[in-house]
């Protein structure tokens, strides 16, 4: 265990952060699937039930730095089990609780919990990966698709079954990882805080201005990702005269083929770079935008839907891990800044896409995701600029020191 921040890395601990990821995301997809349940059943307004889903996403993109920086200043695997733990334990509270604003707050918790598993899991998934730190997010970044996927599922069994006080099971999957992720405490301790074990690492000053530029591409991403899950659905329904069932129908392909581009993320990333990667992925994605958004067919809507899935999880976990290479330090911070400020972004802007698709339709919204893609891809140029520069730099630097000394 003495050498687990090396080449080979752990990959019992990457894996079980990947198992960790799904049982904390779980969550996330299960409280935008619950919604309508209580729509139905305890005669919410569409206002309050967006709200639920507003303060779990603040909740846990406001405070997700704040563990990130505790994690960095101190080894804290623990937080992962608290945290699914708290998630497990807010979803539950979701459906059993009657007063409105009890809910809020569960959800709120949920929240919290996803808050604070992100960043040391993050942190820890980016250690154990060892040398292959794209390859080690992808494998991370892949249970958090599954998560968001299964939580749905979980969702509209347990309701059918015993309406909303189904969401009692969610204690299950939370408690179940947290105690395994416990067993393992002192494993993941065994890892460090920092990417301590390269030289090269240790020895460079952080690039915070660089890191800040792989954040406004998530961010970014984020933006275009909500709008994708928003308005395919109700675009292949509204537009194309679609069955609601092939709209849901679209979504689950969506997912599927952005779970099998996130595990490959690191493995072209390190055929490509991960500089290149991410100026491609935001190309496809503004050119198969524009494409659906002038389709008029709803076959020619479902490919340009897959390959959608493909183009903007392609370079996810590999942007990830190249941010937090530029701050080795604090990982658990860049972790929290990605998974929780730079998704949060998406969130945020998703209600003005919606009154912008009641203003002016929703062709119009989906050339305006094109056009935020399009952005992506001159900021991506420009940032590739910047490493080349920065990377010179850096082989200038690493020439001169020994000639000085």
């Amino acid at each position: 265990m003495a050498d687990l921040t090396k080449k080979n890395g752990d990959k019992l601990a990457n894996y079980l952060t990947m198992v960790g990821h799904i049982c904390s995301d779980i969550n996330q997809g299960a409280l935008a699937a619950t919604l309508p349940f209580l729509v139905q059943a305890d005669g919410y307004s569409y206002a309050s039930v967006a709200m639920l889903v507003f303060a779990a996403n603040i909740a846990s993109a406001v405070i997700q730095p704040l563990f990130g920086w505790l994690g960095d200043r101190r080894p804290s695997p623990w937080l992962m089990a608290l945290g699914i733990f708290l998630a497990g334990l807010g979803m539950a509270g979701v459906g059993v609780l009657d007063n409105y604003w009890l809910v809020v707050a569960s959800a709120m918790l949920s929240g919290i919990g996803v808050a604070m598993f992100h960043p040391e899991g993050g942190r820890l998934a980016n250690l154990a990966a060892g040398e292959h730190k794209g390859n080690g997010m992808s494998i991370f970044a892949l249970g958090g698709n599954i998560g968001f996927a299964v939580g749905p599922i979980i969702t509209a069994a347990a309701m059918a079954a015993f309406g909303t006080h189904g969401t009692l099971v969610f204690l299950v999957p939370a408690t179940a990882c947290a105690v395994v992720l416990l067993g393992f405490n002192r494993r993941f301790v065994s890892l460090g805080v920092a990417q301590t074990a390269s030289v090269e690492t240790s020895d460079q000053p952080e690039r915070w201005g660089m890191f800040a530029a792989v954040l406004a591409v998530l961010s970014l991403r984020s933006v275009i990702g909500y709008g994708l899950t928003l308005f395919i659905p109700l675009f292949l329904v509204n537009v194309l005269g679609a069955t609601e069932t092939l709209g849901s129908g679209a979504l689950t392909l969506y997912s599927l083929l952005g779970a099998v581009a996130t595990i490959s993320s690191g493995r072209v990333s390190e055929r490509i770079g991960s500089h290149r990667l991410l100026t491609l992925g935001l190309a496809a994605t503004a050119a198969f935008s524009a494409l659906f958004a002038l389709s008029g067919s709803v076959v020619l809507a479902l490919v340009c839907t897959g390959a959608l899935a493909l183009a903007t999880s392609v370079y996810y976990a590999s942007t990830v891990a190249l941010g937090m290479s530029y701050v080795p330090n604090h990982l658990g911070m860049a972790s929290g800044l990605c998974y929780g400020v730079a998704v949060a972004a998406g969130g945020v802007t998703e209600p003005f896409l919606g009154m912008l698709g009641d203003a002016i339709g929703l062709r119009p919204v989906m050339l305006a995701l094109a056009a935020v893609a399009l952005g992506g891809v001159a900021l991506g140029l420009a940032f590739n600029r910047a490493a080349h520069k920065d990377k010179v730099a850096q082989a200038v630097t690493h020439i001169a020191a020994p000639a000085a000394e």
